[in-house]
């Protein structure tokens, strides 16, 4: 009875050898275990994508808004995206002495006429640098928040741009992310190379005479008479004191002959400045030479060898008589000819 019992009671063991020696339901069993790690590292692949994504398009945002508002920056009326603006707009002479500007340079209040906290609500933009970044960030997304700002160190001026955005992953993966917080950031400098040419200019114009006043022993004297005495106007009495006096004037060379064929052979002007701008001066001439000329002029202008023409009338001194009659003017303006009248 002893060893019946002994061997019902060892079925179930015999059962389990059976079951560890077997390899029925081991990839069931091995599936179990690895699925999830496999799902997990999965979903942390497509999240850290994602948030790859959005930080490069954040990086783009942050790189374009900071171009355009360096690029803009001399006019709040220029178009964000294109540059262009309407005739007549801009921002003044003076807007560069303005207080949101004096501010920036020296950090007066935390420079907070010239910065904007993401997104941009219209109680921020009180500044005129203010509307230029407001304008200037038009194509970051809406949800992402930052900063954009303004910074003027006198030597060199920039615009700062940080961007940041939910990185959008659950919050278990979030805790696998590099940030919780997709970001981007980038720099530009504001470069103005016409307004710092006129300023170097007038750095040296006012270089030599400083020099002339502390080298001369009336210096002082010298100088103040430079600059408080007024020159006598030229007096014009002939056709070459003419030339010379627009030549001077329109700081312009004297050019080569234009071909007009086949309206005439060429074209003769006194002086073309630096614009491409011609002018031409007038002491006497007669109506057929008048018309000949302007004819040459509008074929110029529409081939656009001549950006623009100028003609400049000088009263003969010994008639003293003006030779811009009414059938010459009607002339140069049916042919958008500019003309201008020296009485001199």
């Amino acid at each position: 009875m002893r060893r019946q019992r002994a061997a019902k009671g060892s079925i179930p063991l015999r059962k389990l050898q059976l079951i560890a020696i077997g390899e029925e339901g081991q990839l069931t069993l091995e599936a179990t275990m690895i699925f999830p790690l496999i799902l997990i590292i999965s979903f942390c692949m497509l999240f850290f994508s994602l948030f790859v994504y959005r930080s490069t398009n954040l990086e783009f945002a942050a790189d374009a808004t900071a171009e355009r508002a360096a690029f803009n920056w001399d006019n709040s009326q220029k178009e964000p995206i294109t540059g262009a603006y309407a005739q007549g707009e801009s921002d003044g002479l003076y807007w560069r002495t303005s207080g949101a500007e004096w501010s920036a340079l020296f950090g007066l209040s935390g420079n907070r006429s010239s910065r904007l906290i993401l997104p941009v609500q219209d109680l921020q933009v009180a500044s005129i640098n203010q509307t230029k970044l407001a304008r200037a960030a038009v194509e970051i997304p809406l949800d992402a928040g930052g900063e954009i700002a303004y910074l003027n160190s006198f030597i060199e001026r920039s615009i700062r741009v940080r961007l940041n955005q939910a990185g959008g992953a659950p919050i278990f993966f979030s805790s696998f992310m590099p940030s919780d917080r997709s970001a981007g950031a980038a720099v530009s400098f504001v470069t103005e190379p016409a307004e710092f040419i006129r300023n170097l200019e007038l750095l040296i114009d006012y270089a030599s005479k400083l020099k002339s006043f502390f080298t001369n022993k009336d210096g002082g004297q010298a100088a103040f008479e430079q600059f408080s005495e007024e020159k006598p106007p030229p007096y014009i009495d002939s056709e070459v004191k003419a030339k010379l006096y627009i030549q001077e004037m329109v700081n312009g060379k004297r050019p080569d002959n234009l071909v007009t064929e086949p309206i005439g052979k060429w074209r003769e002007y006194d002086a073309i400045d630096a614009d491409g701008v011609a002018h031409d001066a007038k002491y006497t001439i007669s109506k057929q030479e008048a018309f000949e000329q302007i004819a040459k002029d509008a074929e110029l202008l529409r081939r656009g060898e001549i950006k623009g023409c100028v003609w400049h009338f000088f009263r003969y001194k010994k008639s003293n008589k003006q030779y811009l009659t009414p059938a010459i003017k009607s002339e140069l303006e049916r042919n958008g000819i500019i003309y201008v009248i020296h009485d001199i």
